[in-house]
This record gives structure tokens, sequence and C-alpha cells, in this order.
């Protein structure tokens, strides 16, 4: 009697047992759905394309292609609109011509001149399309070049906006095998020839990180030095269609300034006792937008520097060609910083000074050429 009496209870246990074992396995299977959902689309974001020499990145973006693409179908003049490849994204997206985005990349230049590197500097704070979030808190720089206020934050949403309605993402996964290509004829080229290696042997120093980007459609080459937040500075060299010498020549200019830029800053005061120097040729360098003569203290040295890289690595007649068109371009203060070069060369091979303790005696060419004219 005794256990028919308590069977029920015991039944009703068992019950309560198998029921709450199956509710633990619906939890498991729901939250195994929703580790492998959360791990599908945890980064839904369109890819780079990369490769890598030594510690130097070659890719092409998505970010720098949607770039151009806004660029081409607006009346933006920076861009190479004559190419085989600029034509096919021109014909492809050319139904959204009137987009914000496009409208809004003209009204920028007109309104701001929102140019040259400044979108590019702009894009690289970005997150990689459809999100094109902002990963890295904008720069005063951008801030500045785009008028401040909400522009680049409405520009953000209108590109994001354009990515979607315009199927970007099937454009770009069509092209995939001609963005390896570009990639493959430039490692190609460049013979595995590690250009960061060959860059900090010359200065004697090192940095974290080179990223060089390629977009074909870009009608100019653009350096940019990013801090990301956790402070760390990534240096881009964004490239349209370069090879050879040529890009050997670019990439060490734009990895070049996050070695000389800093220390111009550092010695500002003593730069901007040279001012007077920038008188003979503001104009010119204005048309470059080299606009103060921080900026063309910067570029004369660099200059001076990519002279030398290409005489020790490609020899004499290559480098007194591009001196000859750096003259041309009227940096007039070349030469004698070139003949300086030479002397700091020595020094790091025989004491191993680095060109940070070289520094001072560059802007001693300045002040040697000054008190020439001033005398």
């Amino acid at each position: 009697m005794n256990n028919r009496r308590f069977q029920p209870a015991k039944q009703k246990t068992i019950t309560n047992k198998i029921q709450k074992m199956k509710n633990s396995k619906i939890i498991l299977i729901l939250a195994l759905v929703l580790c492998l959902n959360q791990c599908t689309v945890k980064d839904t974001s369109i890819q780079p394309i990369e490769r890598n020499i030594g510690k130097l990145n070659i890719s092409v973006d998505p970010r720098m292609e949607l770039l151009a693409t806004v660029q081409l179908l607006s009346n933006y003049p920076m861009i190479r609109r004559d190419f085989p490849y600029s034509k096919e994204i021109m014909n492809y997206f050319e139904a959204f011509s009137s987009h914000e985005a496009v409208l809004m990349t003209d009204s920028l230049l007109q309104k701001f001149g929102f140019s040259w590197d400044a979108p590019v500097n702009f894009m690289l704070h970005l997150s990689q399309p459809p999100e094109l979030k902002e990963k890295i808190e904008f720069s005063d720089y951008v801030l500045r070049r785009s008028g401040r206020g909400d522009n680049l934050e409405q520009y953000r949403k209108a590109l994001k906006n354009f990515v979607e309605v315009s199927n970007f993402e099937v454009f770009w996964n069509s092209k995939i095998p001609f963005y390896n290509q570009i990639l493959d004829l430039m490692i190609a080229d460049l013979d595995e020839m590690d250009l960061v290696e060959i860059l900090e042997n010359y200065f004697n120093e090192t940095d974290e990180s080179y990223s060089v980007i390629v977009s074909k459609s870009f009608g100019s080459g653009y350096g940019a030095q990013i801090t990301d937040n956790d402070g760390n500075e990534i240096i881009y060299a964004n490239i349209p269609n370069m090879n050879g010498m040529q890009l050997c020549d670019f990439v060490w200019h734009e990895f070049g300034h996050s070695f000389v830029n800093p220390l111009t800053k550092k010695h500002l005061d003593r730069v901007q006792s040279l001012d007077k120097l920038f008188e003979p040729i503001k104009e010119e360098m204005t048309k470059m937008a080299y606009v103060r003569w921080e900026d063309c203290v910067n570029e004369h040295i660099i200059r001076a520097i990519g002279v030398r890289l290409i005489e020790l690595n490609f020899g004499y007649q290559e480098a007194k060609t591009l001196l000859e068109y750096e003259l041309s371009q009227h940096f007039i203060y070349i030469e004698p910083l070139i003949e300086k070069l030479k002397e700091f060369e020595y020094q790091r091979d025989k004491y191993n000074i680095t060109f940070t303790e070289f520094f001072p005696q560059l802007l001693g060419v300045f002040e040697s050429l000054l008190s020439d004219k001033t005398h």
C-alpha cells in the first residue's frame, strides 16, 4: 500500500527531472545556435586584399575603393577617369550619380577644400564597409579640413547608405581576382625588395607599422599617419598605379614623414626662425598644399633623403634625374641638404648615430642658407 500510495509523487519527481533535463538541453541548443549566429555575423565587413613583405603590409582597401567610387561619380578633379577600371566603376554605379554621398563629395570640396589627402585620412578613421563606424576618433586635422561641425558624420552616414543601396559589395566581390592581380604584379615588380628594411637602415631607427594601400583610380599618392585608440601610430602610403623605382621613391617619401615630421615639431622654434627662406618659394609651395614653412622644411629634407635612397639603391643617373625634377618643383634648398646627408651616412656607419641625433645639423644647413641670403 505504501509503495502504491507514494508512487504518484515519485513519478512526479521523475517527470520534473526529465522536464528539467529537456529544458537544459533546449537552453544549451539555443545557446549553441546563438553562439553560431554570433560567430557567423561577428564580422560581416568587406575585408581588404592583402600581402606582406617583412613589416610592410600592401593591400587593396574597400574604404579607398568606395572613396574613389564617389569621387569618380562627382566632379572631384584629383581622380583618374581615363583608366579602364575607373570607367568600369562609373558605368556600374552610374545610376547613383546623384546620391547624397556624391553630392557631399562636391560640396565639401567646394566649401572647405576637402581634397588631396584629407578624404583619404578621413576614411582611415572608419571601419570597413558596410558598417563604416568611426573606429578612431576624428583627428583635428580632418575636422578642420572638412569645416568642422557634423560634416564628417553626415558624410560617413551618406557613404554607408551608398554602400547599402548601390550593392557596392557585389561589385567589390566581382573584382577580387583583379585586386589580387594588382598585388601579385606589385610584389613581383619589387622582386621582394624590403622597402621598410632599407628605410629603417637608412635612418638607423624603426617604427611599428607600415601600410601601403593601392587604389588605381587615385589621381595622386597620399600619405597619412593615424594614431589609433591605443596610442599606436600607423603609417599609410596610399598610391595609385605605380611600379619599380617610382613606387619605391613614393613609399620611402611617405614613410619618411613619420621620421622627419616629429623632429621638425620638436625643433619648431628653430625652424620658425628661418621662415624668411619661405618667401622666395611660397607661391609655388602653396600651390602644392605646402602652406606652412614647417611643411616646406619637411618636404625639402624628405625629398633630399629620397634622392640619396634612389642613388644608393638604383644608381647615380636615376638620382640625378630625380634631383632635376625636385629642382623643377622649386625645392631650391635641396642640394646642400643632400651633401649634408652624406655626412650623416658616414657618421651613422662609423659611430652608429641615429637620424634623430643628426637632425639639428640639417637645420644648420637652412641657417647657413639664411645667413648667406642676408649678407
